[in-house]
């Protein structure tokens, strides 16, 4: 522990319990910063407020088990298994197939820019990473049509970080039908830094 602290590295002790930064000092704040934050989602949950609020998953450190609870949750209020529910997104409102949904915030968008309605390509000018606004997410049964049309929609990965390391998920986001052009400019989504 000692020897990769003073070698400016996170031991490998500290990243089995959550994959965080490999430095040191930012893993720590990290930690000090995700803590906290579930200390607020604590007391909303505990006032059966937290599914009303926006939600920002770069302050859990395992986002992806997060959705998967929700995906779990559903499931049970459906009385249906797992396996017949497919994750959505939209900006576009409310889920209105959504027996539980979230609204969350804090999402990054790299490559092009999206307002909320359709990609577009990045401006020379463009900052490379653009915020991206709070959509609402939901699992609704396979059969249900999603928000959008699968062929106006290209799925894009969300990383929890900007490295792209690791996934937590694939969000459709309406493209206006040319996937190929987001794909070459390597768009995806990623949880903004805290």
């Amino acid at each position: 522990l000692a020897s990769a602290l003073l070698d400016q590295e996170c031991p490998l002790s500290w990243q089995s319990k959550w994959d965080g930064p490999e430095d040191p000092m930012q893993y720590l704040r990290g930690l000090v910063a995700r803590a906290l934050a579930i200390q607020n989602w604590v007391e909303k949950a505990e006032k059966q407020t937290l599914l009303s609020d926006t939600l920002d998953l770069s302050e859990l450190f395992h986002p992806d088990t997060f959705l998967n609870a929700l995906r779990q949750e559903t499931a049970r209020v459906m009385g249906c298994s797992m396996d017949s529910l497919k994750f959505v997104a939209t900006w576009n409102g409310r889920i209105k197939d959504a027996k539980l949904q979230v609204k969350i915030g804090g999402l990054q968008l790299e490559g092009c820019s999206f307002d909320g309605n359709q990609l577009s390509a990045n401006q020379h000018d463009s900052p490379s990473v653009s915020s991206v606004l709070p959509c609402y997410m939901a699992w609704i049964a396979q059969n249900a049509s999603g928000p959008y049309s699968p062929y106006d929609c290209i799925s894009l990965p969300l990383y929890t970080s900007a490295e792209r390391d690791r996934l937590v998920t694939n969000i459709n986001i309406p493209c206006g039908g040319n996937q190929d052009q987001w794909i070459q400019c390597g768009a995806a989504l990623f949880l903004k830094n805290i």
